[in-house]
């Protein structure tokens, strides 16, 4: 029977592609400790922002939005990865496999727009510096940032939509986590094809593009946020005292 004739009922996938990983136990534990990083970081400056209303501002709004967006996107793989290679957890139902491949691709859209949006920000805060607290109010901040959100959400359903009613041929997923390409090689595509990177190269690329802008950006915008540096410098001082 032909390839693209050939159709299956999955009700889960095996998530292939780690057999070959050397060390996966410590290649899992550096995972393990840049996502828990990633987490706390992002988690600290939503935290901050919130509980100081001095910080209440356009600028810092968009900052809690990324936030938020890192936390959604390096927790759509990462706790996969995790399982796969601490746990041996090597399958994942259907649904949620799905799932974990529209909030992948959610964040990685939302990123985009998050530093977009606060780039024009920061254009229009240079720009026109007397009518940007005219322009810009935290109310119009949210109504764009919740717009951005729709927008993205909308864009990114086309995936599954698209992915849902193609027959499926294989069980086994040959990338590191559920994204869209590897639904679509569990469908009709013939693993037999070549490609042009190494699957630890792959994996590493992934990886990095995953758990790396999710870990950095806490600490960039904490660190050189005037405002935000002197809220931790201040908190750890109090700690110092008290102790």
């Amino acid at each position: 029977m032909p390839l693209q004739n050939a159709s299956i009922k999955v009700t889960a996938f095996i998530i292939g592609g780690f057999d070959t990983t050397k060390r996966p136990m410590v290649v899992g534990g550096a995972i393990l400790v840049v996502y828990v990083l990633a987490i706390f970081g992002n988690i600290v400056n939503i935290l901050f922002i919130i509980s100081d209303k001095r910080l209440h501002k356009p600028m810092y709004l968009l900052i809690c939005n990324l936030a938020l967006v890192d936390i959604l996107y390096t927790s759509s793989a990462s706790p996969t990865m995790i399982g796969v290679l601490l746990a041996g957890v090597k399958t994942i139902s259907y649904v949620p496999c799905l799932m974990q491949m529209f909030a992948f691709h959610l964040g990685g859209v939302m990123e985009m727009f998050a530093l977009a949006v606060m780039a024009f920000d920061r254009l229009l805060a240079i720009s026109c510096p007397f009518q940007y607290h005219s322009y810009l109010t935290n109310v119009r901040t949210l109504g764009l940032t919740c717009v951005l959100w729709i927008v993205a959400c909308c864009f990114v359903s086309v995936m599954p939509a698209t992915v849902l009613p193609l027959p499926h041929c294989y069980t086994k997923l040959k990338y590191t986590f559920c994204d869209y390409a590897g639904i679509i090689r569990s469908t009709c595509v013939d693993p037999r094809l070549g490609v042009v990177l190494t699957l630890e190269e792959r994996h590493g690329l992934m990886i990095g593009t995953v758990l790396g802008p999710s870990l950095v950006n806490p600490f960039v915008y904490c660190l050189r946020t005037k405002e935000i540096k002197y809220k931790i410098f201040n908190r750890l001082k109090k700690v110092e005292a008290s102790q």
